[in-house]
């Protein structure tokens, strides 16, 4: 087997191939018709003397010799994309460029005013998507290029994948100001007796990193509500007797707007990071160098947890 006899198509389409294991995702992604892959693939076959690709029950599957291929042509290509984009000329003050991540309801109402407000300023062209975390796998969208980063607390971004620390942060109690069982401050007594709103957001780890916390120091909630998300919390607490647990930055945001108060744990606790990751395929992308470099530096000045003390 000769390089002459291949060309770039074929050798994207074995990546998109390895990636996604579906010939008509593949054939989207490099810009051709799915008949046109279909024929590509067959080529290949040929040229190979080998299936390369097969469907199972567990659907488009590689073979042995496929999979290597497949991993060969992903790295080949990275290489290329790395080198060509090497020299390119970035500039935030002319891009339209579409920054995408993943990032869960805290992130979002945490960390995004500030990016917001700076790429204003610096990059006033570029927009930002962000994408709900998917529960399962969020690796995939990253590795694939779809979404550029994921922030937050992730304890599934590994092998592969490179990160950046943006905050620490810390868990904290709040309760509407005036609450019957706080007046003389937060005890252990008072967190367990007391009724608790729970939030147990997909895709990330924060509701049993919460539990293992508590359950160590022999401390049980008593749950009456649970939600799928955490920033309705602060408004439910102001309007009721329960207690809930969140990050103390978000606590921070609604004692602005809401008759809330933040207390500290009964327990000791320690901070947690909340962390910026990438797939290291795009670890040389002008645009997204400067994006993750400017998004970590946002927030420099904040990277200590804030310790609550009772209000």
């Amino acid at each position: 087997m000769h390089l002459d006899q291949f060309d770039l198509t074929q050798i994207r389409l074995l990546a998109e191939l390895a990636r996604f294991r579906s010939v008509s995702r593949a054939a989207q992604r490099i810009g051709v018709s799915q008949s046109a892959a279909s024929h590509a693939l067959a080529k290949l076959r040929r040229q190979l003397g080998d299936p390369l690709f097969t469907r199972t029950r567990e659907g488009f599957q590689p073979t042995p010799f496929g999979a290597r291929v497949g991993i060969a042509s992903t790295e080949a290509l990275d290489v290329l994309l790395a080198g060509l984009s090497s020299s390119d000329e970035f500039d935030p003050k002319t891009t339209t460029r579409e920054f995408s991540f993943y990032a869960n309801d805290v992130g979002q109402m945490v960390l995004l005013p500030s990016l917001l407000r700076f790429l204003k300023v610096k990059a006033p062209a570029a927009t930002v998507r962000v994408h709900p975390i998917p529960v399962d796998n969020p690796g995939a969208g990253l590795s694939s290029g779809e979404v550029d980063f994921a922030v937050g607390f992730f304890n599934n971004l590994t092998a592969g994948f490179r990160q950046r620390l943006v905050v620490r942060e810390r868990f904290v109690c709040i309760a509407r100001t005036g609450h019957p069982a706080l007046r003389r401050g937060m005890t252990a007594e008072a967190f367990r007796n007391a009724e608790h709103a729970l939030a147990e957001p997909t895709g990330m780890a924060f509701h049993a990193m919460v539990e293992r916390i508590l359950s160590q120091q022999g401390l049980r909630r008593n749950v009456s509500l649970r939600t799928p998300a955490m920033h309705v919390l602060p408004m439910i607490v102001a309007t009721s007797d329960l207690l809930a647990v969140v990050p103390g930055r978000l606590a921070e945001a609604y004692t602005r707007i809401l008759p809330i108060k933040v207390l500290p744990l009964p327990v000791a606790t320690s901070s947690y990071e909340i962390r910026l990751h990438w797939h290291e395929r795009y670890d040389h992308d002008p645009a997204l160098r400067w994006m993750r470099q400017s998004f970590v530096g946002l927030f420099a000045g904040q990277r200590r947890a804030r310790v609550p003390t009772a209000a």
